[in-house]
């Protein structure tokens, strides 16, 4: 496998020679109108969408949080190509109607430019886009029930992947340490996924409770410092199938228990990746700051927040 690529760009004339951007480098988000340029009629570069929700970041610098060379959707890990995660960007749903899912942002190359200095100012915030922003960035997609159907990043993963990757596929790996997506933290965490992953297991293979356990919660609100729950008291609010009134509760978030975070959001509606529809969650739940998942298993790299109900937690006083 070639370390080296080509990729478009506008640095050097239409095609230039350069090494594709890595976890740790820092980069500069284009001008608007620059990036408006790559975009196709649906207002995507290679079935990827640049939103709205995107445009107050252009000018300013970031460092290159993961290269994106897969992902995930609910049913499957996609491979994935020309693609970064910038530090800390996640989307607000201001353009889709409150969505409160806060995944991470993709970018495409193309809306990036290396950059050897960083800048002391940063770029105004663009809350508005112009109106051949407004023209081009699509939000919605025609829908025959009356109830919008939405567009976003999440909705379009599948069309703008390179196909499913199998676990089992060895190259996948080189080319996450290839792009400085691991280290010695990520074995760390591999290791404590491994552990929690056979308490887990272990769980599912005791436990015969059919129907959600009742049990005492207190009131927590966003803002709020809390501890999670020992895995006891956890594993015994959930049925035979990990599950919470329907929430499911994952492997890893065993590895959080004991410890300490402040609430950042309680989750009420969130737009769902198959159907591109508004979902309202009959049982709200809530996200902490920075509790995200690991993509231990597999190495993914998308850092979706991991849900909580609040029978889970509890709230230092």
């Amino acid at each position: 496998m070639k370390l080296m690529s080509w990729h478009r760009s506008n640095d050097s004339g239409p095609l230039s020679f350069r090494r594709p951007l890595r976890a740790g480098d820092w980069v500069q988000v284009r001008n608007l109108s620059e990036i408006l340029a790559t975009l196709d009629s649906e207002g995507k570069l290679d079935s990827l969408p640049f939103m709205p929700e995107m445009t107050q970041f252009c000018g300013n610098q970031f460092m290159v949080a993961k290269r994106v060379e897969k992902t995930c959707v609910i049913h499957a890990q996609l491979k994935m190509s020309n693609a970064v995660h910038l530090t800390g960007l996640r989307c607000d749903g201001s353009a889709h109607d409150g969505c409160q899912s806060g995944c991470l942002l993709f970018w495409r190359e193309d809306w990036l430019k290396r950059v050897s200095t960083l800048s002391n100012h940063a770029a105004p915030r663009i809350r508005n886009a112009d109106s051949g922003a407004e023209n081009k960035l699509h939000t919605r997609a025609a829908s025959r029930d009356g109830d919008p159907t939405y567009v976003c990043q999440a909705t379009e993963l599948e069309k703008a992947s390179k196909g499913q990757l199998k676990i089992w596929n060895l190259g996948q790996y080189y080319r996450e340490i290839r792009a400085r997506n691991v280290g010695w933290c990520e074995v760390k965490q591999l290791c404590h996924w491994l552990s929690a992953w056979f308490q887990w297991r272990l769980f599912r293979f005791t436990s015969n409770t059919q129907t959600t356990p009742l049990v005492e919660k207190q009131i927590i609100l966003p803002g709020d410092l809390v501890k999670v729950r020992p895995k006891e008291e956890i594993l015994g609010s959930l049925t035979k199938y990990g599950k919470h009134f329907g929430l499911a509760f994952r492997a890893e978030m065993l590895t959080f228990c004991g410890k300490r975070y402040r609430v950042l959001k309680r989750v009420e509606h969130m737009i769902d990746e198959e159907t591109g529809k508004m979902k309202t969650l009959k049982n709200n739940c809530l996200v902490l700051d920075s509790v995200i998942c690991r993509g231990n298993c597999t190495l993914c790299p998308r850092a979706n927040f991991h849900f909580w109900r609040d029978e889970w937690l509890e709230k230092i006083l």
